[in-house]
């Protein structure tokens, strides 16, 4: 039996929470990916690969970063808006943000 690595499952498994939460499927993101109807259903159901560049359009398609799917638990409700939040925000308006949060977590302590 072929061991698979990890990471994979942490990336599948959040994906799997993805669809549900975009009350979709793989076969529906697949298709409007570009990519075959069944290639991401197999990969996210173990039985293959998927290229780095095809799990981008996927992470495009499902609106969220593909930075999100390496982390195990990563992909929930919150954490999606807050990251759209974060996504809207410039660089200096998020230094302004943290530092704001700092202050805040200094002042509580």
């Amino acid at each position: 039996m072929k061991k698979t690595d990890p990471r994979l499952e942490i990336v599948r498994q959040n994906l799997r929470v993805a669809f549900a939460l975009k009350k979709t499927s793989a076969a529906e993101v697949s298709k409007k990916a570009g990519l075959g109807i069944n290639t991401l259903g197999t990969f996210v159901n173990g039985n293959g690969s998927i290229s780095y560049t095809n799990l981008l359009r996927v992470c495009d398609e499902l609106q969220i970063p593909i930075g999100i799917l390496h982390i195990s638990g990563s992909v929930t409700p919150g954490r999606l808006e807050l990251q759209g939040a974060f996504d809207k925000l410039t660089a200096d308006q998020l230094a302004d943000l943290l530092l704001e949060m700092k202050h805040l977590q200094l002042k509580k302590a």
